[in-house]
């Protein structure tokens, strides 16, 4: 189990080497945690890997996101290059096993951070715009990322409060005050809802990056905050939903 945890996913033939074991003892484990709950398997024949159940595949986006340049290529299946982009790939929550009720909590905390990347980025973009938004689902949970290569949150509010001077502070200001970095726009109430929506039931959590900034909410958010503090510190911003299925 630590070595796939460690790995994000690993081989039976690296089990094998690493644990110096016969394949056969290696696949009894493998069935007996897999019928346990405990691991997932992905993939058939030699490319077949096993994850830990409940637990997202974040690679990938943080590789992305902390990229010193753009990448010359990402996926598009995976990047929402414009807001109607977005949006448009919003209605795939429904598809998750959500109830209903959830179903409009989970749009609205999702639209509005996504919505957020590209508010709060007009003409400020690193070099890549858009975001990128992943949805998995493991171990009866849904886990969302939405992740951009944008100015970062504390830049766009000390335009707006020249006393905010650092990341850490700047997130929990995004997350639990009033302010926004469109001003004069009366607005800024949309992460303190998305904050709410979390936090008004259990089994959920968030937690946020931006620069060195990390901030975590709701019953599960430190398990976000855990996935999000292996990410390359960027000026951009990553967030990280979990949703119970169950």
């Amino acid at each position: 189990m630590e070595i796939i945890e460690k790995q994000s996913g690993t081989r039976p033939s690296d089990l094998i080497q690493a644990l110096a074991l016969t394949p056969q003892a290696i696949h009894r484990h493998l069935k007996s945690l897999l019928g346990k709950g405990l691991l997932e398997r992905r993939g058939a024949g030699p490319r077949v890997r096993y994850f830990i159940a409940g637990k997202p595949q974040l690679q990938q986006v943080a590789g992305w996101y902390g990229a010193r340049a753009a990448p010359s290529e990402s996926p598009p299946d995976l990047i929402c290059e414009t807001r109607d982009s977005f949006a448009g790939r919003l209605p795939r929550l429904t598809k998750t096993g959500l109830s209903e009720d959830d179903q409009s909590l989970v749009i609205a905390a999702v639209g509005e951070i996504g919505n957020n990347s590209f508010d709060h980025n007009l003409g400020s973009w690193k070099d890549a715009p858009g975001c990128w938004y992943q949805i998995q689902v493991t171990g009866r949970r849904l886990w969302i990322c939405i992740a951009d290569r944008g100015q970062g949150i504390l830049k766009s509010l000390a335009r707006v409060d020249p006393t905010i001077i650092e990341a850490q502070s700047a997130l929990t200001v995004a997350f639990e005050k009033i302010l926004s970095g469109r001003a004069p726009e009366r607005r800024g109430n949309g992460l303190k809802y998305v904050r709410n929506i979390i936090t008004g039931s259990h089994h959920r959590g968030l937690a946020c990056r931006s620069g060195s900034g990390l901030v975590d909410y709701g019953e599960f958010g430190m398990e976000c905050r855990s996935e999000l503090a292996r990410f390359p510190e960027s000026e951009g911003t990553v967030t990280l939903i979990v949703w119970s299925l169950k």
